[in-house]
């Protein structure tokens, strides 16, 4: 009876039914003023989930639980509700960073294959041979294991030496509390917060 009762409470924590509710806040932005001796592949051209959901138009993906878009999931949670906002006014005071993307909301987490990527978009329009791209583009992929995992997958438009060509940050990160993690690169960078 005990080991009855003890696969039921499993298969309810396994049901992404059952995945728990987090507040996200993610915030990137771009150098003004990269230094970087590295030596950039222009062949690289955006790849990321398809599959994804818009922060603020949830009820526009397939991809997740109708049930969860009634309870407020993907849409932005106020000004007030967010914490990043105040660092990217010190930042940008500097002259040396500009925000692409700003943006809180509530999901839920839960294994890898039951968690939608968030697809987000920022900065400015360019006009390049291919027509009109956002400067950035990509997805966020939250998942829930012993702790939370964010794989992100975010590509930024960008130039040198008057060449344009794409690069991204895609190192995912295993979040281990409610601090602030940085992913950096040379371009631009993300700031993650998730919280319960």
């Amino acid at each position: 009876m005990r080991r009855a009762l003890l696969l039921i409470i499993l298969a309810c924590l396994a049901n992404p039914a059952f995945a728990g509710w987090y507040k996200v806040e993610v915030l990137v932005f771009a150098r003004n003023h990269p230094v970087s001796d590295e030596i950039w592949n222009t062949g690289l051209q955006p790849r990321y989930a398809s599959q994804s959901v818009t922060i603020g138009a949830p009820e526009q993906s397939e991809y997740v639980a109708s049930s969860e878009v009634a309870r407020g999931a993907w849409m932005p949670i106020s000004e007030e509700q967010t914490s990043l906002q105040y660092m990217m006014e010190r930042m940008e005071s500097t002259g040396d960073y500009r925000q692409l993307y700003h943006a809180g909301w509530r999901q839920t987490i839960s294994n890898k294959g039951d968690t939608t990527p968030v697809y987000i978009r920022g900065g400015q329009t360019i006009l390049t041979d291919e027509g009109e791209v956002p400067e950035l583009e990509g997805t966020l992929h939250f998942s829930e294991s012993r702790f939370v995992h964010v794989s992100p997958r975010l590509w930024l438009n960008t130039e040198s030496s008057g060449e344009r060509f794409y690069v991204d940050i895609s190192e995912g990160r295993r979040l281990t509390g409610s601090d602030v993690y940085y992913f950096d690169h040379p371009m631009f960078g993300m700031v993650v917060r998730v919280t319960r």
